[in-house]
Parts: structure tokens; sequence; C-alpha cells
């Protein structure tokens, strides 16, 4: 005879019996119950972390800065371009303190009463508690560029910054001399580049890793050899279109190997960076940035450019002198080559070991860039650059919010070309508009290079922001946090002396945090080489490890925190 089944015994028991699941049922409940007060009490729910008022105060008038970008508009004709407005700290003297130079504006010849007269670069020397004191002319860089772009690095690692600048019709190369002057190496060194070329960003890496940087320039666009730049301006006859000018075509990136002589070598044909547009036939058009990256952590900086529309292009550097196009894996997303591999080959979270990469990637997608819009928003081509402002150990974003056209105005009512800054906080998860103190940051302006540095040595991040057309700004970060830090400088003996490529941990009793050295590239911009580690509540550090790019691991117990250290490549 079969056995009756649970259902059948539970329909024959007679009126109030209890069911024999119930002994089993209960205790469990009641245990879950239990469990669950005792993990409320122990683990109390927080809520949401906001981003603290952000307090950056606009200092500079009081700081000495009395630069002013000319953008080449008068007499009532408009600016050829809207595109310029550079700037890079460095510390040109090593005095531990960052220096500032911005890239002079443009007097256009062909419309200009002194036909031809270029407005001159400046150079701002940092003489501490806040206060810059110009020594352009007697630093030797007095001179006239119809410049775009700025690019900082040691080329010949004799210990002192060279300053690269691009420009228009000609770039040009400052050596720096280590008693406060500069001198012009351009046609000694060979790095003038095309008198027809427009170039744009820039940026020094070793590329072969022989332990001497060398030089990649963007080639923004060119025109013909039997007209000048007016008549390739002129062909706008229905009036200059900034984000997409008519008399020129594109033109392929130039690549300047370094031989080691204080010359450089035209290497672009065999680099591996001539990217064709599939759709023109032509070079890939508009390339306005270009940031070395080190994408798959093998030492070697990669090359992510960006470009004023279309896809972005991630060229992988194969450690022989060439690049390598990457390309996303079959099936995955279309709409750029470095989409993807946020979430292949570096972390897209913004946690504190999310590396620049993927900071990078994220910050257009955080700033939320409008998918109509009509105007080249530079915000989302590295118009950005990345700090831990309030030292909790996360990277944060600021962004100028830049526009490229001018007459935004009369096409969307109560949209004006100049813009306030934006600063992002991030909390660990992903990132916020943090608010923003009144009278500092929030005030509208027409930005371009936007970069930061470590002004007056307190370990918190001060922010400038070059305008095109205008004076720079100067933010002094006033945040009333007490988290530790740490500012950390390479010195390379077998690599080269900036010692790109490196990676640097801090190793805490709550974790590790992680930068790779990289060129803090961003559009028309570079920041301080230090690396600034926020340690939030944690003031206990265990040890650094660096991993120097050919892989040997150097470590170093600090004494103590809120300094500065500079760490020695083992001979």
């Amino acid at each position: 005879m079969t056995p009756p089944t649970k259902a059948e015994t539970a329909r024959t028991l007679p009126p109030g019996a209890i069911s024999p699941l119930v002994p089993v049922l209960v205790p469990i409940a009641v245990a879950a119950i239990l469990l669950a007060v005792a993990f409320t009490w122990l683990f109390p729910a927080r809520p949401a972390a906001r981003a603290a008022v952000a307090r950056f105060r606009d200092v500079t008038r009081e700081s000495g800065i009395a630069f002013s970008h000319a953008d080449g508009s008068q007499e009532g004709l408009d600016a050829p371009t809207t595109l310029p407005g550079a700037v890079a700290f460095l510390d040109y003297d090593n005095d531990g303190l960052p220096d500032l130079f911005f890239v002079g504006g443009i007097t256009w010849p062909w419309n200009s009463p002194t036909m031809g007269k270029v407005a001159r670069c400046a150079l701002y020397h940092n003489v501490g508690s806040g206060r810059f004191v110009d020594v352009t002319a007697a630093s030797g860089l007095d001179t006239g560029t119809l410049g775009m772009g700025v690019a900082v690095g040691d080329y010949d690692g004799d210990g002192y910054p060279d300053i690269f600048v691009t420009g228009i019709g000609g770039n040009r190369l400052f050596h720096n001399l280590g008693n406060g002057r500069f001198e012009d190496v351009t046609d000694a060194a060979g790095v003038r580049g095309d008198d027809h070329l427009w170039s744009t960003g820039a940026v020094w890496i070793d590329i072969t890793g022989d332990g001497r940087l060398d030089l990649v320039v963007c080639n923004y666009a060119r025109w013909a050899r039997g007209t000048d730049i007016g008549g390739a301006f002129a062909a706008e006859s229905t009036g200059p279109s900034y984000a997409a000018p008519s008399g020129f075509v594109s033109a392929f990136p130039t690549v300047y190997r370094n031989l080691g002589n204080g010359r450089f070598a035209d290497v672009s044909a065999k680099s591996g960076l001539n990217l064709i547009d599939r759709q023109t036939g032509y070079p890939r058009a508009g390339p306005l940035a270009v940031a070395a990256v080190d994408v798959n952590g093998d030492g070697r900086l990669d090359l992510l450019f960006k470009y004023q529309s279309g896809e972005d292009a991630l060229f992988v550097n194969q450690g022989d002198g060439t690049f390598r196009l990457w390309t996303p894996p079959g099936g995955g997303r279309k709409e750029g080559a470095s989409a993807g591999l946020v979430g292949t080959l570096s972390p897209a979270h913004g946690g504190a070991n999310a590396e620049r990469f993927a900071i990078l990637r994220a910050a257009g997608l955080a700033l939320e860039p409008a998918a109509d819009e009509p105007f080249c928003r530079l915000r989302d081509k590295l118009g950005v650059a990345l700090l831990d402002y309030d030292l909790d150990g996360r990277v944060d974003i600021v962004s100028g919010e830049g526009l490229a056209e001018p007459g935004i105005s009369r096409f969307e009512r109560g949209r004006d070309y100049p813009s306030a800054p934006q600063l992002l906080w991030n909390d660990g998860r992903g990132w916020s508009r943090a608010p923003l103190a009144a009278g500092g940051m929030g005030s509208p302006l027409v930005a371009r290079g936007v970069a930061v540095a470590d002004v007056e040595g307190r370990g918190s991040l001060d922010v400038v922001v070059a305008q095109n057309g205008g004076p720079p700004r100067l933010y002094r970060n006033e945040q009333r946090g007490r988290h530790a830090w740490l500012r950390i400088d390479l010195v390379g003996t077998r690599c080269q002396r900036d010692a790109g490529g490196a990676r640097v941990e801090v190793h805490t009793p709550r974790g590790i945090l992680a930068q790779t050295m990289e060129p803090a590239m961003g559009f028309m911009a570079q920041s301080e080489k230090t690396l600034t580690f926020g340690l939030g509540d944690d003031d206990r550090v265990r040890r650094i490890v660096v991993v120097w790019p050919d892989g040997t691991r150097q470590e170093v117990r600090p004494q103590e925190v809120n300094r500065r250290i500079v760490i020695t490549e083992p001979p």
C-alpha cells in the first residue's frame, strides 16, 4: 500500500490539530528575527554620504598673476579660433614649489595693424605663501608664438623640466638651462614641424624603454602649401566655424624619437599611430588632446587620443617604438575603442584604486554630456583635471565646462558661452556634483586648460583654469578637513628621469592606495607631476611600494605623514 503524501496527510488532519511542520518552522522564524535585530544593532544603516561644500577661493589677483590671454579678436572681427588657452604647472627651478607657465595668446597677422605681432608666453615663479612673480623676461621665454598647447618633460635627463609649446605654423622647444633661463632649441632639436600644420595636444613619454623621453604631437589640421593660414580661414565665407574649420584638411600625429644628443628623429610613419578614418579615407580629423595612460599595467605608457568629434582612439604601447590600436572584443561596445576597455583592462568604479584611465573615461559620463549637444564641449575631450580635493583617499574631478562655439546663446536661450566650472565628488561608488562656496569656483568663465598642484606645500591641491581671451583663475583649496596626506616624487635612474609608468602603492591598515606615474595631461593643460595621496582618517602608513617600469620593486617605510617624499630608483 502506498503511504499518503504530505498534502493528503494535511487534508486528513482532524479539526484543531497542529501541523507537524510548525515545531520546525517556528524556531527558524524566531531565529531569523533575532538575527535581523542583532545585525541592525551591530551594523546600523548609514545615511547616503553627501559632498561637503567645496571651498575654493579665487586668489588670482592677490597671488600676483597678471597674465591675460589674447584670442586675436579685434576691431569688430571674430577670433579665427577659440581653442587656445593653455597652462602648465612645473617646478622649473627644483625648489619644491610648483611654478606656472601660460601659453601666449594670438594677434592674427591678416587682421592686425601690427602685422603679425604675437603675444608672449608667461612664466610665473612661485616664491611661497601663495605668491607668484613674473619672471618671463629674465627666463628667456619672452617670445611670441601662435601658441596652442603645452607639454612639460625632462627630455635630456638633467633634472630640470623642459617646455614644448604647440602652435599654428610651427612648434617650439625650450630647453631648461638650470639657472632660471630657457633656450629655444627648436631647430637644433628638429621638432619645429611642418610650417603648414596646426598642432594642439602633445605628451612626453618613453616609447621604447631606452630611458629617454620621446615626443608625440597631435596635429589638429593642415592647410595647403600654396596658401597662407589667412587664406585657409578665409575659405569659411559664411563666417568661422570653430568646431569644424572648412579651409583645412586632417593630418596624422607626429612622433619624435629622442636620439640622446639633443636631437630628435621623426619616426611617425613607423609608429602605428597613423589612423585612417574609414568613412573619409583621410587621417582621423580634429585631434584635440592626447593623454598617457598605462591601461594594462605593464609599465609602458599607452596613448589615449581625444578628437573633436567621433570616437576616442586608444593605442597600446608595444615597447619597441610602435603602438597598436586597441579594438574591443567581438560584440563589444562600438561607440569608442576605449569605452569597452574600462570594463576589461581597467577598473570602472570610482574607488581608491581606480586608475587614471578609467576615471578620465568616466569623467565624460559623470558630467552627463548631452547626446544631442550641437557644440564642441571640452569637458569630455579631457577638459578636466583629477584631484583628491578633500584628501579622503578618493579621486575627484574638476571640469572647466568649456564650450568651443561662442554663438551658443543665439541657438539656445538661457545658455551662455561662459560657464561655471564644476567639481565632482567621489563617494567610492561614483561621482556627484559638489556644492561650491560662493565667490569661488562657481563664477562663469571661458575655460580651456585646467590643471592642479599643491601651490603652498600644504597637501591640499589647488586649481588653475586658463581662459580663452581673458585672464586665468587660480583657486586656493580651503577645505577644512583634517585628513592626513602624503606627496611622493619619483626620480628614475635606469628608466627616464620622470619615471613614467612606475606604480606607487601606499599601504595602510585599511587598504592600499595606488597611482601610476603618468604625465597628467588634459586639454591644453598639464598638472604637476608629484603624486598626492589623501589618507582620509588613517594617518598610519605601513610602507610605500614602488614598482618601477622594468618590474623592480622598492619598499620604503616613511617615518611620518603630511610630508613630501622623494624616492629614487635603485641603480
